[in-house]
């Protein structure tokens, strides 16, 4: 009889669902680890934001349930991105992208994440309707 290991099972079934976690489950160890720093540092600086799954990535929604900021994990990098980020006051030029509206940072594992300029930034995100 084959012996099944539960920790697989369970992420083989995280990453079977469209879900927040099985998106970040399916990516690899490096970008993983930064996707949930990342995640935490959304949390930190937006206690009131919530989690969901739109447009194919996960997103976070400030508490007018706005969807103000997304997650995005590539092969060898993840993204913290800002839907309005270009409505945002950036004095450190940390935000890239020359779109309309969104913005991003790009964060290498092994990089060092500017913590206190992003939280400002996404305080900023808290107020917008």
């Amino acid at each position: 009889m084959e012996s099944i290991d539960l920790t697989e099972r369970s992420l083989a079934l995280e990453k079977s669902a469209a879900s927040f976690d099985g998106y970040i489950v399916e990516k690899s160890a490096p970008v993983r680890a930064v996707l949930e720093e990342l995640r935490a540092l959304v949390h930190d600086a937006l206690p009131e934001v919530s989690e969901a799954y739109r447009w194919g990535a996960p997103v976070f929604n400030n508490a007018h349930g706005v969807t103000v900021i997304y997650l995005y994990g590539g092969k060898d990098h993840a993204n913290l991105g800002f839907v309005r980020g270009a409505e945002l006051d950036d004095p450190g030029k940390l935000l890239k992208g020359s779109g309309k509206a969104g913005r991003h940072i790009q964060v290498f594992p092994g990089d060092e994440i500017p913590r206190r300029a992003l939280a400002a930034l996404l305080r900023q995100c808290a107020s917008m309707e």
